[in-house]
């Protein structure tokens, strides 16, 4: 936790704590207030190509956007240039981790996510790719995102020296008395949609839609990541069988099919071999044999009785004209 002074936070282990103003919001919030954003060298569990060169941010703004801290640290700090930022927090109803970007271009974010899986796909697991496809969805429809208090965020820079700088200006301009704070998304408020009751007006007086282009490049990137999983998972469930037992053995099987399709016809089959395997166990057993046999000589008498009448009324009537229904 913070340690809390009369006046400021000025200390948290491990962090470097960063002093920002927000401007007033509206007539409720005349006053501007300040935040701390708390930062640190990325050191995640598993660590990857990007972690040496990213920061992480704790309890950013409820409206920040990846424009504002490309503008943070490039222009009011004169810092480090940003590459890219991932906003992260929990879905619940997986308990994964989600990446929440406030930018619209939605479809560029999953291809680049695409790329990355491709490069290093032979270390993906097909439990990595399905939370990938629970997570990856539609663009939103509102103009502009907002997160929850105390969200935090990754940021990536083009180079390490170029994080390097940014979090050595930011511990240098918490460690001076400066009477010029920084403005939370001074000089950028032109660029960014209106927030309060302007953003709930232009939601509500037109509904947005995402573009077809960017529907199609999002459906396009979903279900290559399906492909990939389906792909993966195959490959698991391979390898797995042709691991030998505790007493080495290996047991063959048929490789699985995953459609609904695929399988309605496997159970077709089977039912198809189960009843010519049926039809061929029919006579068995040899009292059904002796039995079929006895039918059969039961129906030739009966036969031989009928056209044995029919021959002796043929002779009766001989000569004689028939009437019709005799």
């Amino acid at each position: 936790m913070p340690k809390k002074s009369s006046t400021a936070i000025t200390e948290v282990p491990g962090y470097a704590v960063l002093p920002v103003k927000l401007p007033p919001a509206s007539s409720s919030f005349p006053k501007p207030v300040t935040h701390y954003v708390y930062l640190r060298p990325h050191e995640p569990r598993i660590p990857d190509a990007d972690t040496a060169r990213s920061l992480f941010l704790v309890n950013v703004p409820v409206d920040t956007t990846e424009l504002h801290l490309r503008h943070l640290f490039s222009s009011q700090l004169s810092a480090g240039r940003v590459e890219r930022v991932h906003f992260e927090g929990v879905f619940s109803r997986s308990n994964a981790v989600t990446t929440h970007a406030p930018t619209t271009n939605t479809a560029e974010t999953l291809s680049s996510q695409q790329g990355k899986k491709r490069k290093r796909q032979d270390v993906v697991t097909s439990q990595e790719l399905e939370t990938q496809l629970r997570s990856a969805g539609l663009p939103s429809t509102w103009d502009r995102e907002l997160h929850t208090s105390g969200t935090h965020a990754i940021v990536t820079f083009v180079d390490r020296p170029a994080m390097e700088a940014s979090l050595k200006a930011v511990r240098k301009f918490a460690s001076k008395e400066r009477k010029s704070p920084i403005i939370w998304g001074e000089g950028i408020e032109d660029r960014l949609p209106a927030l309060g009751i302007t953003r709930y007006r232009k939601h509500a007086s037109k509904i947005r839609y995402p573009s077809a282009d960017e529907l199609l490049s999002i459906v396009n990137n979903y279900m290559a990541l399906y492909t990939q999983w389906e792909e993966t998972r195959a490959l698991e469930v391979s390898r797995r069988a042709a691991e030998p037992d505790e007493d080495g053995f290996i047991t063959v099987t048929r490789g699985p099919r995953f459609t609904d399709v695929a399988r309605e016809d496997e159970v077709k089959e089977l039912v198809e071999k189960q009843r010519k395997r049926e039809e061929g166990l029919g006579d068995f057993y040899r009292f059904q044999t002796r039995e079929k046999r006895k039918e059969r000589q039961n129906e030739l008498l009966r036969r031989f009785d009928e056209d044995k009448r029919k021959i002796e009324k043929l002779k009766k009537s001989r000569g004689r004209i028939m009437p019709e229904g005799m």
